[in-house]
């Protein structure tokens, strides 16, 4: 989830993408819960996607560690789906190949001109740059998993789990 701040007020949103694909950007309207996130975030969006994959061959999932992502009734849910995910260390959002997604979409909205007027003209902005960001460009971010673990690995030691 990326959240951009906009003259007093804010867009959240969530994304998901992986080697092949980018799912389709949901715009969270209020505070994200665990049972928001099951409900409207990975119900809908994660698990069909997984489902459209061999059990075999299915992806593993990874979010940002935010406290709805950890809520046992997401956890539940997960287990329940068979959607594996990647163990995430806290405090390491760098990690986390969407974080730089959020960082570009952010620079290239603030790079706009005319700049967004309002909180509509920011969502529309933030979706039409997710749909415009390069498949090829997130094809890198997903191929640097081994280095940005390794690394992480020599410099905190423990996370042998990957």
């Amino acid at each position: 989830m990326g959240t951009t701040a906009f003259g007093g007020g804010g867009v959240t949103v969530w994304g998901c993408f992986s080697f092949d694909c980018k799912l389709d950007l949901y715009v969270l309207d209020g505070n994200l819960t665990g049972q928001k996130y099951r409900d409207n975030v990975l119900a809908p969006r994660v698990v069909p996607h997984f489902d459209n994959h061999a059990l075999a061959d299915r992806p593993m999932f990874m979010d940002d560690n935010a406290r709805p992502h950890r809520a046992r009734i997401v956890q539940h849910f997960l287990q329940q789906e068979a959607v594996q995910t990647i163990p995430w260390p806290a405090m390491s959002p760098d990690m986390n190949p969407i974080e730089h997604v959020w960082d570009f979409i952010g620079r290239k909205i603030n790079q706009r001109n005319p700049k967004c007027q309002n909180i509509d003209e920011l969502r529309t902005a933030i979706l039409q740059e997710w749909q415009q960001f390069p498949q090829e460009r997130l094809r890198r971010l997903v191929r640097s998993m081994t280095r940005r673990v390794t690394e992480l690995h020599n410099k905190r030691g423990g996370y042998t789990r990957y």
